[in-house]
């Protein structure tokens, strides 16, 4: 197989990097071990958030980067493959029921008063969600949270609401980045494990059962499954499972117009009514991804206590997906240390959706250019 770049991982990383490095005019060859984008990038909401204004650390400025980028990745995803990924500029109300969500609102608010109203979303999105007319983060009081969102019920203080925010349908999402590769010229390979990496000077391979791959370069963006495919790199990325667990119920119309948040806890309404409820947060499951009864009580308890007229929305299915954390939360992007043609692109945890723009982009200027943007630094493995 001559091809110049290997990527193992089909999710919304593996395939925005493949897609990224065929359009730079390299040959990509792709492996996953199921069809591309059936794990975690397939089973969460597809928020789009840009982060907290509050933080300027370089995870939040990642974030922020990202999130700019969106409007015009989706774009051309659609007129590339006729596949729209619905990127809706919807925004967030994160509740408010106690002394330090208060505190941290307040914070917020004033972080977000001094920066630019549309800081962390491109000129298309901040025009449809009035980012620019009206501030990015605005305090409501209970009664204009249940004015703008009348299903919106419990005990609560208010919320703030976060207009940069988006949403994306990620497995209409998934499907057009796997059409963008095939019509770009990736070699796909699904439903091809690789067993392991090794690297023998600079003549980095991959083994599947059915031998030895080599190339110039690959990328790893296996997800959850980083760190087992090789143990002098799983020594330094550190990247293990945790569990989320989602439910899908389904109304007789979209039943909400912005996504509804409380801790870790969410609510995401689609345009045809159905509603999506995530999402545990279970780092000792292992790679355990059966959702359990346990998991959606907790999914449908949120429900009940802040928005109990969807309490009788039917409930349709339940999923988990395992999502790829790190030991100290941030990503991992860059050339792995004495290995430096293996190129980490995983450990994203949450935010692989969100940050899969930059990451490509990035992963591309270190392949192409040999050096990628001082700022993004804080995410090479080899960090302290």
């Amino acid at each position: 197989m001559n091809t110049d770049v290997l990527v193992i991982g089909g999710g919304v990383i593996g395939c925005a990097c493949a897609w990224r490095l065929r359009q730079a005019g390299l040959s990509v060859t792709l492996f996953e071990r199921r069809a591309c984008g059936q794990e975690s990038s397939w089973a969460g909401a597809g928020i789009l958030d840009p982060g907290s204004y509050a933080r300027s650390d370089p995870l939040a400025e990642l974030r922020r980067a990202s999130c700019s980028r969106y409007p015009s990745f989706a774009e051309e995803l659609r007129e590339q493959t006729g596949i729209d990924p619905e990127l809706i500029p919807c925004g967030l109300l994160d509740l408010i029921t106690d002394d330090n969500q208060d505190a941290a609102a307040d914070r917020e608010l004033a972080a977000a008063n001094r920066e630019p109203a549309a800081a962390g979303v491109g000129p298309a999105a901040a025009q449809k969600t009035g980012v620019g007319k009206h501030p990015a983060v605005e305090r409501l009081s209970p009664e204009q949270v249940r004015q703008l969102e009348p299903a919106v019920g419990g005990d609560i203080r208010g919320a703030l609401l976060k207009r940069a925010v988006c949403q994306v349908r990620n497995p209409r999402l998934m499907r057009a980045l796997r059409a963008a590769c095939l019509q770009s010229g990736v070699r796909l390979m699904e439903h091809t494990t690789v067993t392991s990496i090794e690297c023998d000077g600079d003549a980095p391979c991959v083994r599947t059962p059915d031998g030895s791959h080599r190339a110039d370069w690959i990328v790893l963006a296996a997800g959850a499954w980083s760190s087992l495919l090789s143990a002098s790199v799983g020594e330094v990325v550190r990247v293990a499972p945790v569990r989320g667990q989602m439910a899908l119920l389904e109304c007789p119309a979209a039943p909400i117009g912005h996504i509804i948040e409380h801790g870790s806890s969410y609510a995401v309404s689609r345009r045809d009514g159905r509603l999506l409820i995530g999402a545990t947060v279970e780092p000792d499951a292992g790679f355990d991804s059966r959702p359990t009864a346990a998991g959606v009580e907790r999914l449908l308890g949120f429900v009940r206590r802040f928005l109990p007229p969807l309490a009788d929305c039917r409930f349709v299915r339940a999923w988990a997906g395992l999502r790829p954390g790190s030991a100290d939360g941030k990503p991992y992007i860059g050339p792995i240390p004495g290995q430096e043609r293996l190129i980490a692109a995983t450990g994203h945890y949450r935010a692989g959706l969100l940050l899969a723009p930059i990451t490509a982009e990035i992963v591309t200027e270190l392949i192409t250019n040999g050096r990628a943007a001082p700022e993004w630094a804080a995410f090479v493995p080899a960090r302290k």
